[in-house]
């Protein structure tokens, strides 16, 4: 398991992500923290071949299972790692407000109580 001085120091060799990572591995670590361990399935071509993805599971922020179920397409079930979930801890700040809505499900410019 990954300390946070293990992916600083990771990120001081390699670089962060790009911010289209980021983004993809904070909102998978949402999903799959408010429905439990919760995947997000694409193709497995899609995933194996992307060069979004592919840096992701390579510095394993991310991982997959691979399920046929008797179709020519194999899906790729994408879970974000406890290295992941760090990653997206370390950086919150800046990657929450890349959302569209808050983590009430309202935009951020909103103050609750005040009418639109």
């Amino acid at each position: 398991m990954a300390t946070e001085e293990e992916i600083l120091a990771e990120i001081e060799q390699l670089g962060r992500l790009t911010e289209e990572q980021e983004n993809i591995l904070y909102n998978i670590s949402l999903k799959q923290d408010e429905l439990g361990r919760q995947s997000t399935n694409l193709l497995r071509s899609v995933v194996e071949e992307s060069p979004v993805y592919q840096p992701m599971i390579e510095r394993e922020y991310l991982t997959y299972d691979v399920f046929n179920h008797g179709t020519r397409h194999e899906i790729a079930s994408l879970y974000v790692t406890l290295k992941g979930l760090r990653y997206c801890i370390l950086f919150s700040d800046e990657l929450a407000p890349r959302r569209k809505l808050n983590p009430a499900g309202a935009p951020w410019d909103s103050v609750p109580g005040e009418a639109a």
